[in-house]
């Protein structure tokens, strides 16, 4: 892990002296002054405000007669929540065959939006949504 990171590190390092169009100083240069060689860096894991609060949806009595959607986040690639999601369809046929299962994979990665899947959830009256994460 600690590879990964400095490697990350240097990484971000590098991009952002190349974005710059900072080049090496070599012996016996030209060289601007230090405040015009300075570059800024930004930390992107800081937000500066927090986000909106939306109230979470109201529990449902029974899911009995309920359609659910089964989505995979895309968390490591297409189709990798595959096992575990057919394992949690197989429980729902068997224990609770009365609910109905809509499997979905999400447009894009993990962490993009997919806002056409969340307006056919809706359209469709989804009652619930489970979202995997296996990775």
């Amino acid at each position: 892990m600690k590879r990964k990171i400095l490697l990350l590190n240097c990484l971000s390092v590098f991009a952002a002296l190349i974005l710059s169009g900072s080049a090496p100083v070599q012996a016996g240069s030209d060289v601007a002054s230090s405040a015009d060689r300075l570059i800024t860096i930004l930390n992107p894991a800081v937000a500066t405000r927090l986000a909106d609060r939306v109230p979470l949806a109201t529990r449902l009595d029974t899911l009995e007669g309920k359609t659910i959607y089964l989505v995979d986040d895309n968390w490591g690639g297409m189709g990798e929540n595959g096992i575990l999601h057919d394992e949690m369809q197989a429980w729902f046929a068997e224990h609770m065959p009365g609910v109905t299962i809509v499997r979905k994979i999400k447009k894009g990665n993990f962490v993009t939006d997919d806002p056409g899947l969340w307006k056919e959830i809706a359209d469709k009256k989804g009652d619930g949504v489970i979202i995997g994460v296996a990775g």
